[in-house]
């Protein structure tokens, strides 16, 4: 008969026996007769081969079943008296090797295998790889959250906090950014607001138009929009990108608003020179030297 365990094949094989049993659990009860078996299900299954190796080549195989022994990793095996059994792999449990006096390159040996079964799977091991893809998420949310939290306090940290994470835009509302804004107003510089506008709008453009919308709902944008005029600063520009066709009206206004404001702050700065020019004005000055002549 032939027997495989793994890449070996055993030729020579002359005897093979198999150990197949349960293990019961006997539970005695008194006054019962008999007992009460607990079956804890079958234990694994024992063959047992025994062979003879000769020729030249029984050396090597004697030293590949060793080999097999030594590395105790589990092979396939196959043999006719296994049929029906649920053995597929084995483990080589002892191996014993005798020399027959009188004939060379003959030798006995005994082969005592183990049924393999591989170590079942924890309960939750189909969950872990989601649960450590949700605590993944849930530190990156907690990251984030907190990097929101500091932009709300200081509204003009955004640009640098977006540099660092560019996704943090997607934890910031236009009504929370916008109130942040309008509460740091006296804070905030009309090129702090612009560098604002300009980060959103180039990231989210829709969030831009809903972010001066806020701002315009907490009575804050004409502060900006003056501090936008002293400063000398663009509004339409700080929108490049946005489709203005949404809010065409209201963008509208605020630049005509902003425009008006300029051209009253020019106006206001010819008045002031205008009145400082009719403060230094002598009317006597070109008749002052004939009257020094006639004096």
């Amino acid at each position: 008969m032939t027997v495989r365990i793994g890449s070996i094949e055993l030729k020579g094989v002359q005897e093979l026996l198999t150990e197949e049993s349960r293990n019961l659990v006997e539970h005695r009860v008194p006054k019962l007769q008999g007992s009460v078996l607990q079956d804890f299900g079958r234990e694994p299954v024992t063959v047992v081969v025994d062979g003879l190796l000769f020729s030249t080549e029984a050396l090597s195989g004697l030293e590949r079943l060793r080999e097999a022994q030594n590395k105790a990793e589990p092979l396939p095996f196959a043999a006719d008296v296994v049929v029906g059994t649920e053995l597929t792999e084995v483990l080589i449990e002892d191996v014993r090797v005798r020399q027959v006096a009188g004939y060379p390159h003959r030798y006995r040996y005994t082969l005592r295998l183990r049924e393999y079964k591989s170590p079942p799977q924890p309960a939750n091991a189909a969950v872990s790889p989601v649960n450590h893809r949700v605590a993944a998420d849930a530190d990156a949310w907690g990251a984030d959250s907190l990097a929101a939290t500091s932009v709300l306090q200081d509204p003009a940290s955004l640009s640098a906090a977006m540099r660092k994470n560019p996704g943090l835009l997607n934890h910031l509302s236009a009504g929370d950014l916008g109130a942040s804004i309008a509460q740091n107003a006296t804070l905030l510089k009309g090129a702090d607001f612009s560098v604002i506008l300009q980060t959103v709008s180039k990231v989210d453009p829709l969030k831009a138009l809903a972010l001066i919308q806020a701002v315009r709902d907490a009575d804050s944008l004409g502060d900006f929009l003056q501090k936008y005029a002293d400063e000398g600063l663009d509004f339409i520009g700080d929108l490049t990108g946005v489709d203005l066709s949404n809010a065409g009206t209201l963008i509208r206004t605020l630049n005509d608003g902003l425009e008006f404001i300029k051209k009253l702050k020019e106006v206001g700065q010819r008045t002031e020179k205008l009145l400082q020019d009719i403060k230094r004005f002598d009317p006597l000055a070109s008749l002052k030297p004939l009257l020094d002549e006639l004096q």
